[in-house]
């Protein structure tokens, strides 16, 4: 008997300690992380930050950025969204320092790489852009501003049939792309294939003529889409709130009868 009330007692005491260790886990974990309230609202500091970014009000945009980021110091998208107003200001070693930051804690997200990539390839640091534009390019192969800048810098380094290709690949994703048509025509001419060259530099002025060409460029919303802000949709999971409902039913045919 004396045995088997030990066990009991050993089991209770167990139990009791898994109870405890649980609930300061669960504490912890409510201390260390923001709640769903504080987590709307740096989301909405974000998405005013990105609102401001299509102003051109770079200096207030960052300011959102960063508060959304003083009250969930986790929110990623902040995080490159300061590194693109940074960018923009311009302050390259902000940008620079926030970019590094994001592509750690984002390795999957071409962002952070595109970013990288404008950055280095600004500063002439042309073998650091064409990874970061590389990077860009294996998460999304088709994605125009990242051939076209790749292909930019292949050109800068002379590498006439791999920028060719790119310029080709950011044609076909988008004809009416007159930086990529511009781009594709001179890089022909350079590498001595003229007939090609001049008919699509001739393309090229007939498309600008017609008001219809995009361009990739250096102002922001011309920098290619994944320079621009990223808003949040509401949807986010950590956004939803999965506790049950404090409700109750009633039967309304009650009152009716």
């Amino acid at each position: 008997m004396k045995i088997y009330r030990t066990l009991i007692v050993l089991i209770a005491l167990f139990i009791s300690f898994i109870l405890i260790f649980t609930s300061f886990a669960s504490r912890a974990s409510m201390q260390g992380a923001p709640g769903v309230a504080a987590r709307e609202d740096a989301y909405r500091a974000n998405n005013l930050g990105v609102a401001l970014l299509e102003q051109f009000k770079y200096q207030e945009a960052a300011d959102a950025f960063r508060r959304a980021l003083k009250v969930d110091p986790q929110l990623a998208i902040a995080r490159i969204n300061l590194a693109i107003a940074l960018y923009n200001l311009p302050d390259m070693v902000g940008a620079l320092r926030e970019a590094k930051a994001t592509a750690d804690s984002m390795p999957k997200a071409p962002q952070p790489h595109y970013m990288l990539g404008k950055i280095a390839k600004d500063q002439n640091r042309l073998d650091e852009a064409a990874i970061a534009f590389q990077r860009v390019l294996a998460l999304d192969p088709r994605d125009t501003g990242g051939n076209i800048l790749l292909g930019q810098v292949y050109v800068q380094q002379r590498k006439y049939p791999e920028a060719i290709a790119l310029f080709r690949t950011a044609y076909d994703a988008e004809p009416y792309n007159g930086t990529a048509l511009y781009s594709l025509g001179t890089a022909l001419l350079r590498s001595g294939d003229r007939e090609e060259g001049q008919r699509l530099i001739q393309r090229f002025k007939e498309l600008r003529e017609s008001g219809a060409a995009t361009s990739i460029g250096n102002n922001y919303l011309e920098q290619g889409r994944y320079a621009e802000g990223i808003t949040s949709t509401g949807a986010e999971p950590e956004l939803v709130d999965k506790q049950t409902p404090d409700v109750t039913f009633a039967d309304a045919t009650v009152r009716m009868m």
